[in-house]
C-alpha cells in the first residue's frame, strides 16, 4: 500500500467517523439543512475549502428596499441587446453564477452580451404587504427601465427561472414594451401538473390564509419542509457519497457550492405567497388566463415577443408537464421548446451546462437580439 494510497484511506475512515458524529449532532438539533454542521468536516477530510460562489464581477445598479439590480458587463461587447434574468423568489440568484466555469451568467458575458440579474435579497417587514401588483409593475418594471438606460438599449431579453419564469411571463403579457425576446427556463404555467406539490397546496390540506396572517412573510423553515418531504433521506445520504469520493477534489468543490447555495434560503414576501398559492397552485388561474393583477387579467396571448421555452427533462421541481403547454398560451408567432436530459438546478449548475445546455440558448437569443455596431 503507497503512502498517499494509506493517507486517502485513513482520512475516509476518519471523516467517517467524524461526519456520523456530526450527522448525529445535526440530528439532535433538528435543522432543515445539515450544511453547518457537516461542512468543516469534508473540509478537513478533503482539504478543500468553501469555493467562491458568485465569482463573476458586477455592479450593483439599483436598489430598491430589499431588491438589487446587479450589472455583469461583458469582456467585450457584441450585443445590444441586452439579457435581464429574474430569478424565483425562493431561493437566491446567484445558482445563476454557480462557479467560475460553471457559472450561466459567466458564459453570457463572454459571448458578448450584457447581463443583468434581479437580487431579490432578503424580504423584511416592508416586503409583506408586497402585492403581485407591486412586483410586476412596480420591481420588475423598474428594473426593466434600468436595464434599458444602463445598456443604452431600446430592448431587452428578459430571462425567467422557475416561478422567476411565472413573473416574467405575467410581466410581458401586462407590459410588453421592451421586450424583445423571452426566456422561460422550467417555468411552471399549468400547476395542476404540479404531482406532489399541487396535491400538499390544495385549499382542502393547506389553509394559505392562516399561514399568511400568522407570519406575514413565509418562513425558511416552512418553504424548505416540503422540499425536505420530497426526499427526506437524500439530504444525509448525499453528504456520506462526499465521504466516499473524499479524494475527488472537482466533486467536493461542486458539492460544496451546491450545499452552500441550498442552506441559504430566503423568506417568501407574504401577500405575494398568498396569491400565488390561491391563483396558481389552487385554481390554476394563471393557466386559464384568469389570474388578476391590479384589476387586469394575465393573459399570455398578449406575449408577441419571440419566446424559448427551456425544459428539464429530469425536472422533480417544475415538472415538464407544468411547462410544456406555454408554447399554445402566448400569441407569439415566434416560438420554441427546447428540451435537455438534466434536473431543475442541471439547467444551471450542472456540469453538462457549459457544452449541451448553454450554447444552445445562448445561440437561440443571439439570433434574435441586435448586434452591437462597431
Amino acid at each position: 500500500m503507497t503512502a498517499s494510497t494509506s493517507q486517502r484511506l485513513r482520512s475516509f475512515v476518519t471523516g467517517q467517523v467524524e461526519l456520523t458524529r456530526a450527522v448525529a449532532h445535526a440530528l439532535k438539533a433538528r435543522p432543515f439543512n445539515p450544511y453547518p454542521y457537516l461542512k468543516p468536516v469534508i473540509e478537513r477530510a478533503s482539504g478543500v475549502r468553501e469555493p467562491p460562489i458568485s465569482a463573476t464581477p458586477h455592479t450593483v445598479v439599483y436598489t430598491r428596499g430589499s431588491m438589487r439590480l446587479l450589472r455583469y458587463a461583458a469582456p467585450r461587447r457584441r450585443h445590444r441587446t441586452p439579457i435581464l434574468f429574474v430569478y424565483s423568489l425562493i431561493n437566491r440568484w446567484y445558482i445563476l453564477d454557480f462557479l467560475p466555469g460553471r457559472s450561466l451568467i459567466e458564459h453570457l458575458t463572454r459571448e458578448g452580451f450584457d447581463v443583468y440579474a434581479i437580487d431579490w435579497g432578503i424580504p423584511g417587514q416592508d416586503e409583506e404587504r408586497l402585492t403581485w401588483s407591486d412586483l410586476l409593475g412596480g420591481l420588475i418594471q423598474t428594473a426593466v427601465k434600468w436595464t434599458l438606460r444602463a445598456s443604452k438599449s431600446p430592448d431587452l431579453t428578459l430571462y425567467g427561472y422557475c416561478m422567476g419564469g411565472t413573473l416574467a411571463l405575467a410581466y410581458t403579457s401586462l407590459y410588453p414594451e421592451g421586450v424583445r425576446n423571452l426566456v422561460a427556463q422550467a417555468t411552471p404555467v399549468d400547476f395542476s401538473k404540479g404531482g406532489v406539490y399541487t396535491l400538499w397546496t390544495s385549499a382542502n390540506h393547506f389553509d394559505v390564509d392562516s399561514l399568511v396572517d400568522a407570519y406575514g412573510n413565509v418562513p425558511t423553515p416552512v418553504l424548505e419542509s416540503g422540499f425536505l418531504m420530497v426526499a427526506p433521506v437524500q439530504r444525509l445520504t448525499r453528504w456520506l457519497e462526499a465521504c466516499r469520493r473524499i479524494d475527488d477534489p472537482d466533486f467536493i468543490t461542486t458539492f460544496l457550492a451546491m450545499e452552500r447555495w441550498g442552506a441559504d434560503p430566503v423568506p417568501f414576501p407574504g401577500e405575494v405567497y398568498r396569491q400565488y398559492i390561491k391563483d396558481c397552485y389552487q385554481q390554476n388561474l394563471f393557466h386559464q388566463g384568469r389570474m388578476k393583477v391590479g384589476g387586469e387579467a394575465l393573459d399570455l396571448r398578449r406575449i408577441q415577443a419571440s419566446v424559448l421555452n427551456v425544459i428539464a427533462e429530469q425536472d422533480t421541481i417544475a415538472f415538464p408537464a407544468m411547462s410544456e403547454p406555454l408554447v399554445h398560451l402566448v400569441g407569439s408567432k415566434d416560438v420554441e421548446t427546447r428540451r435537455y436530459p438534466v434536473g431543475h438546478i442541471g439547467l444551471s449548475a450542472s456540469s453538462k451546462g457549459p457544452t449541451h445546455v448553454w450554447p444552445s440558448i445562448s445561440e437561440w437569443i443571439a439570433s434574435r437580439s441586435q448586434a452591437l455596431e462597431p
